[in-house]
């Protein structure tokens, strides 16, 4: 095979020689093919990470043909790789002028003007390529983003104007023009973009959708409640207008607009994750508030839930939420057990499920859940710690001890559960009668928060056991005044002994 034919095409269009009357290519002269040596060379250095020398190369080459558009090319890729993007820059547009008709090159100097900011640059760069290949969608997108990015939004309109005269109305199209007239102040063309698109696509519900959410975002409810009539005529079961249209009530009625969901989430056809989508933000208001209203009407739709998936993991955790923060841990319980029968992968599940066992001071139940939750997430610090709660209450502090020690390290950027770890790992060392380490362990427990009455409590029995009577009286009497109310405390700085 020819030597010639293993050139880079690149290479071919800057320094081949046409022939002048049939097109032929003529022969290639010594000194061209000394240049065609040195730039093989240049592309060798490159593809092996020889930056500096792959440079020296194509300078040589520049130097033998000064306008050597290839040459100048490799060279600005060159200096990008070098991090030089200034002389990047100055060799990519000595590329572009020395080869106008090479889109390659405009391309690659647009990409390097946004690197340096300079976006009117680019997209003027694009403009050109729009003009060499008129039918290229690509290059109009890439164009109109430069627009945007000069800030020529109403340019970059035009652009996608002209690219819709070729391709047609379109989605995306549509999107960005509609951003863009937002963007502007521009409503009514904003709107009147989507409405378009819904003239050649009448039948295309999303895009009503579209329109629907225009008109929410804009403020025009009495349109966007039409527009989501319409989608329903078109589509009955749509749960998303069905939604919408309830909304008419949210934050009028809460109670109103739960109830009037009842249809959404009788229809088995509606997707959960929207169903549930829609009543979190009650649930979490359940969570801080208790509202027993609150609750009784979530309660309501997330047994209907439960019922229309019955085997969708998230149908019994979030009803086993609304009964918790309801009042109904026993139940909550209940549904959050199944839960993890359906999907054992979740942690926040198993979580609920070991503060409801230690809140009901079941600790055989904690232990035993604890280790199994540990089985599927060993990384948890909340599991370790569970597991040595349990154990403590079990009164099996050397059980305790190896779980507490492994939570401590987990847990070492998260200082609430820090502290409490802390604390109960002095609650072993005290039950194990090691009361120089309790006192130690409590004490880093106590910077951490020196507020917590259960915590100056333990620290006063410590004290009491170590012969420092006076120290612990100090210590429950602060706990009582911090707002300690347990009998024990009141009768320990009443007698001012420890009271077990």
């Amino acid at each position: 095979m020819s030597k010639k034919y293993l050139f880079p095409l690149l290479l071919l269009t800057a320094l081949t020689l046409h022939a002048q009357e049939v097109g032929q290519i003529a022969p290639i002269s010594e000194a061209e093919t000394q240049i065609e040596e040195i730039f093989i060379d240049g592309n060798r250095e490159k593809l092996l990470g020889n930056w500096e020398k792959a440079a020296a190369k194509f300078k040589e080459v520049l130097e033998k043909d000064p306008k050597n558009a290839a040459a100048s090319y490799e060279l600005a890729r060159v200096y990008e790789a070098l991090k030089d993007t200034d002389k990047a820059v100055a060799a990519g547009k000595n590329a572009v002028e020395w080869d106008p008709a090479n889109p390659w090159f405009k391309y690659y100097l647009a990409d390097l003007y946004q690197k340096v900011d300079k976006d009117k640059e680019a997209a003027a760069l694009y403009g050109q390529l729009v003009k060499m290949d008129p039918h290229n969608e690509g290059y109009y997108f890439k164009w109109a983003y430069y627009l945007v990015r000069s800030s020529q939004p109403a340019e970059a309109i035009k652009v996608y104007d002209q690219l819709e005269k070729m391709i047609g109305v379109n989605e995306e199209t549509t999107r960005h023009k509609q951003t863009l007239y937002l963007g502007m102040g521009e409503y009514k063309k904003a709107g009147k973009e989507v409405q378009d698109l819904i003239a050649r696509f009448p039948n295309n519900v999303e895009y009503r959708h579209m329109l629907a959410k225009f008109y929410d975002q804009t403020g025009e409810k009495e349109k966007a409640t039409t527009t989501y009539q319409e989608i329903l005529k078109l589509n009955p079961n749509d749960a998303l207008a069905k939604i919408a249209l309830a909304d008419d009530n949210k934050g009028k009625d809460d109670i109103k607009f739960l109830n009037s969901l009842r249809p959404v989430f009788e229809d088995p056809g509606t997707d959960i994750d929207t169903k549930i989508k829609e009543i979190i933000p009650y649930v979490n208001r359940l969570a801080e508030t208790g509202d027993k209203s609150l609750g009784n009407s979530l309660l309501a739709l997330t047994s209907l839930l439960e019922t229309v998936h019955p085997n969708a993991a998230k149908s019994h955790s979030v009803l086993g939420d609304v009964l918790f923060h309801n009042g109904q841990p026993d139940r909550a319980l209940e549904q959050y057990r199944k839960c993890l029968e359906l999907d054992r992968n979740v942690w926040a599940v198993w979580e609920q499920v070991l503060f409801i066992y230690f809140d009901k001071k079941d600790y055989e139940n904690l232990v035993k859940t604890s280790e199994d939750a540990l089985d599927l997430f060993p990384n948890q610090a909340p599991a370790h710690y569970f597991n040595g709660l349990g154990y403590n209450g079990l009164h099996k502090p050397n059980d305790a001890l190896p779980a507490l020690q492994q939570a401590l390290i987990i847990s070492a950027k998260n200082p609430p559960l820090r502290f409490n770890v802390l604390k109960e790992t002095g609650e072993s060392y005290y039950q194990l009668k090691k009361f120089s380490q309790a006192e130690n362990t409590l004490g880093e427990a106590f910077k951490l928060n020196p507020k917590d009455t259960a915590l100056l409590e333990r620290m006063g029995d410590v004290q009491y056991q170590l012969g420092k009577a006076n120290d612990a009286l100090l210590l429950w009497q602060k706990a009582l005044e911090l707002g300690g109310k347990s009998e024990l405390l009141q009768r320990k700085v009443l007698e001012g002994k420890l009271v077990e």
